[in-house]
């Protein structure tokens, strides 16, 4: 320990969780549930954050009060992302000053009653064959390099450097003059870290490797060839073990969180990932970034199928990557339908949406992208629940739970607490329990409901009291704040009409923001997003923008005054350098696009378009995206500007 400071914030983030009797008391694994040591089931809502003393590249990240921002909006629970590279920058020597910092956050997250998981992190393995992740001397690419013009994440389908380093991390390729391979020195890192949080209660695990890939063999982003399960059992198995091993050895009451490989949760295709650890301490840990709803739900279902299972706490660790808050809020529904605890990694800072004390950049209009993460949910449950369903319209939270506990024991009179965030309940709540009563301070951001002695489930209905201030002004989006439109046609306005053409017409930013309240402000990142439609945006985000509410979006919009002819504007920055997602999401690159590359908005590869630029997607689609399809695209683009 360095400074009393930093030992008072462990202290006190010991204190933070209750139920904690002691060190070693943190949170455990009961079948699919995380608990807690009363075996009441707790829910994790949170997102990724980085390490507060991060180099340069991720400055401006954190303040003091970060963490208790975070709290204050409900969050309990954060993925701190590390890197072998800076924990053990020399084959098995330990960077003590690196381990200080993360001790310092979990402190200082601790202290505000955050949970945190920690994330031993890569991207394409290594600073220097792909991204971030491993140390140089840990790469062993049989003398490939990096080759240029690949970007994140296409090097793991098309880099041979990428590809030939985790075929030999697979194979614990040794390092010369240690007589140890890559692989050992990798479970020395979890050994070290693992010993280091042993007692503390506010670490509830670690996620073993970031979306680990399966090198040179069955390197598809496309599902129809990505199912490779003979990997899985001959490549994650052995390696999950050795991981298991190290961690039950000297962390007997830390969670080991395995992962199945990089994009089978974009992808869909089934998820068998061997499960390790004892009884207790066996997580799974899954990302869902597919831009399909149809393609999120089987994700979401064969890993919580896989964790019933297998008998593993499910913990979602990488969604959203959005700035549509009905997509967010869409998302969100299906995790809170399948009890389902997560940690979400939007397109900016995760600090920087709860703290407004720092910079934020990418994460469009804030406070919208903020009130469609920060929901109300269970964070722990005296029973087991059973039905969770929050209307962000109204504020209006249901919740309905048995009073036996996942391991078979009555809760009796056991204590249920709800986060009620601040965003979402400006001027207070309603509450009306059957089953039960209430035991907190009227008012609260955490309401407490006490079971009755006898009683076999509880109901709890939470509705907000008055009205949610109106969103700030979103961002004015680059290039202009209003596109070229083209001219308005005669009305009336429907589920087809183009936003930038609704907004324009008197009262249609009202009905939009009545009826979706936040999209608008939430699109304001989006380059073009004054050419989409209701229709449109409604095939990404069906779960908010239900059948029945468009429905009556176009009812409202057939009341308005439309005056044709012209809007005037400037035009939006879309190019090959924008994200595939974004071109496809304004109509008109969509038109060029669907035109120029018919075969792009069908294609296997969708997966990637969330994070990836255009022009990046040519060495995965070569036979599609030529060097003259590329030119042509790029030619259509230059004049929408």
């Amino acid at each position: 320990m360095k400074n009393a400071a930093l030992k008072f914030a462990i202290i006190a983030s010991i204190a933070a969780f209750p139920g904690t009797g002691s060190a070693h008391d943190g949170l455990r694994q009961y079948g699919r549930w995380l608990v807690d040591g009363d075996g009441r089931v707790v829910t994790i809502h949170g997102g990724n954050v980085m390490l507060p003393d991060a180099p340069a590249k991720a400055a401006g990240r954190f303040t003091a009060e970060t963490p208790a921002r975070m709290a204050e909006q409900g969050f309990n629970g954060v993925r701190l992302v590390i890197f072998l590279s800076a924990l053990m920058p020399q084959p098995g020597v330990i960077d003590k000053g690196y381990l200080y910092q993360i001790e310092k956050a979990v402190g200082a997250y601790g202290a505000a009653g955050i949970h945190t998981l920690i994330d031993f992190h890569q991207d394409e393995y290594s600073a220097l064959v792909g991204a971030r992740g491993m140390p140089n001397w840990a790469v062993f690419s049989d003398g490939y390099q990096r080759m240029p013009g690949i970007e994140f994440p296409v090097g793991y389908f098309r880099d041979p450097a990428v590809q030939r380093s985790f075929d030999n991390f697979w194979k614990n390729h040794p390092v010369p003059g240690t007589g140890k391979g890559v692989q050992d020195f990798y479970l020395e890192g979890l050994r070290a870290v693992a010993d280091h949080f042993r007692d503390n209660p506010s670490v509830i695990g670690i996620d073993v490797m970031n979306e680990p890939a399966t090198g040179s063999r069955c390197a598809q982003p496309d599902p129809g060839n990505a199912d490779c399960p003979e990997l899985e059992q001959e490549l994650l198995k052995p390696f999950y073990a050795r991981a298991a091993k190290v961690i039950n050895q000297v962390a007997p009451h830390l969670i080991v969180f395995v992962e199945p490989f990089m994009l089978q949760g974009a992808l869909g295709t089934p998820i068998n990932t061997p499960i390790a650890g004892k009884a207790g301490q066996r997580g799974l840990s899954f990302h869902n970034y597919g831009p399909i709803k149809a393609t999120r739900e089987r994700v979401n279902d064969g890993a919580l199928a896989l964790a019933t299972r297998e008998g593993a706490a499910i913990l979602n660790t990488e969604w959203g990557f959005s700035n549509d808050p009905a997509e967010i809020t869409g998302q969100a529904t299906d995790f809170d339908t399948r009890h389902i605890s997560w940690l979400a990694w939007p397109r900016g800072a995760f600090e920087a949406l709860v703290d407004p004390g720092l910079p934020d950049e990418g994460n469009g209009n804030r406070v919208a992208i903020l009130r469609a993460y920060a929901r109300p949910y269970a964070e722990v449950t005296a029973g087991t629940p059973q039905s969770m369903q929050f209307d962000g319209d109204s504020g209006t939270l249901r919740y309905r739970y048995v009073t036996r506990l996942p391991n078979g024991k009555s809760a009796g009179g056991g204590e249920t607490r709800i986060r009620l965030p601040v965003i979402q309940y400006p001027h207070g709540y309603n509450v009306t329990v059957e089953g039960g009563s209430v035991s907190s301070a009227y008012g609260s951001s955490t309401l407490t409901i006490r079971n009755d002695a006898k009683a076999a489930s509880v109901a709890v209905t939470v509705a907000r009291i008055g009205e949610l201030p109106p969103l700030p002004k979103a961002p004015v989006p680059e290039g202009g704040e209003v596109l070229a439109l083209p001219p308005i046609p005669p009305g009336p306005l429907t589920r087809n009409s183009l936003l930038g053409h609704i907004v324009a017409t008197p009262g249609g930013r009202a009905i939009l923001d009545r009826q979706v309240p936040g999209m608008l402000a939430g699109l304001g990142h989006v380059h073009g997003w004054q050419m989409m439609s209701i229709a449109g945006i409604q095939q990404f985000a069906s779960g908010t923008l239900t059948e029945a509410k468009v429905i009556q979006i176009e009812s409202d919009l057939a009341t308005l005054r439309v005056t044709p002819g012209p809007v005037g504007g400037a035009a939006p920055n879309l190019s090959l350098d924008s994200l595939t997602s974004d071109l496809l999401a304004d109509p008109r690159s969509r038109a060029i696009l669907d035109r120029e590359v018919p075969r792009l908005s069908a294609s296997p590869q969708q997966s990637l378009f969330p994070q990836t630029k255009l022009r990046d997607l040519q060495p995965v689609m070569p036979d599609v995206l030529t060097d003259e399809v590329l030119a042509r695209v790029g030619r259509a683009l230059d004049t929408l500007r």
